[in-house]
This record gives C-alpha cells, structure tokens and sequence, in this order.
C-alpha cells in the first residue's frame, strides 16, 4: 500500500455550488433589469410612432384632399383621433381613422403648442391643405420613470412650414 497517494475527489464540495449559484443569481439579477429597462423603452418608442404616424396620417389626409384636418390628443386619458374641418374650423366627420390608445405604460407628458403648455384636457392639432401646421411638441414618457431625466422623454416635434413630424429619443426641451 502506497500511503503519499491522495485519493481521486468525485463530485463538487458544498461551497463551490454555492459560490456557482451566487455567480448565476448575480447575472440572472442584472438581466432581468435591463430587460425591464428594455420593455420600458420599447413600449415608449412604439408610443412615437403611433403618436407619429397618425400626425403624418392627418397632414396626408389633409393635403390630398384639400380639407382642414387635426388630430386630438386627450392627455388625461391617453388616446388621439383625427377630425376633418369644414373651412370655419368645426368637425364635419369625427374620427376619421378611429381612435388610437399608447401602449401600455406610455403617458403623454406634456404638449407644447405655439408657447402654451398643456397637461391635460384635449388638445387639437391642426394640419392644413397646404401642409403647414402649427408649431407642437409631444413629450412621452413611460410610467413610473423619473420625469427629471430628459433620458426618460421621447419628443415629437411638428414644425409649422412642413407640417412634418419628426421625433426625438432622450429630449426634452
């Protein structure tokens, strides 16, 4: 018998599956943060692009048929429509496409239009025939998220000699 042997180890002491399962908690955890992080974003991000079509829907609509048209945004209750205008301003037919709702999570902020700030109530948009519109900013944020952090805000801006929406991630001014 040879005694300066040492005999073969099968299989992991308590202590390295321990150490194993922290390391795979650590990761799990940070994953799972940015992943919410991640939807958080995504769902503001499909916000402006709902918010941004349907305003590019209106200028369109507006153009080709040579008709004053605006879209509403009810900040409260986070929903927006497009009216058609007879030419003294009042509705001829109500929610042309239907009204739309963001996404769960998405909030509008605030909406900026020719200097005034509105934060809740309906707010109108006109697009005219001629593809001006009038000077607006969208703000969007998720729920929840810090409303200090200019990060947090996605902004759609309509400037007024093009009528085009255009938006902008982490902005807020």
């Amino acid at each position: 018998m040879i005694y300066g042997r040492k005999k073969k180890r099968k299989g992991f002491t308590a202590l390295e599956i321990i150490v194993v399962l922290l390391i795979l908690s650590i990761f799990s955890t940070f994953a799972i943060l940015s992943y919410s992080s991640y939807r958080r974003q995504a769902r503001i991000k499909q916000a402006a692009r709902s918010v941004e079509s349907s305003l590019s829907t209106a200028r369109a609509l507006a153009i080709n048929q040579n008709s004053n048209y605006q879209v509403c945004f009810s900040i409260d209750d986070g929903h927006f429509w497009i009216d058609k205008l007879d030419r003294r301003g009042r509705v001829v037919k109500p929610k042309v496409m239907g009204v739309n709702w963001l996404p769960e999570g998405a909030l509008l902020s605030e909406i900026r239009k020719n200097s005034l700030s509105y934060y809740s109530g309906i707010i109108p948009i006109l697009f005219r025939p001629n593809s001006s519109s009038e000077y607006t900013s969208i703000y969007l944020i998720g729920e929840n998220m810090d409303g200090g952090l200019n990060e947090n805000y996605y902004t759609i801006r309509i400037y007024p000699s093009t009528g085009l929406p255009h938006t902008y991630r982490n902005q807020r001014k």
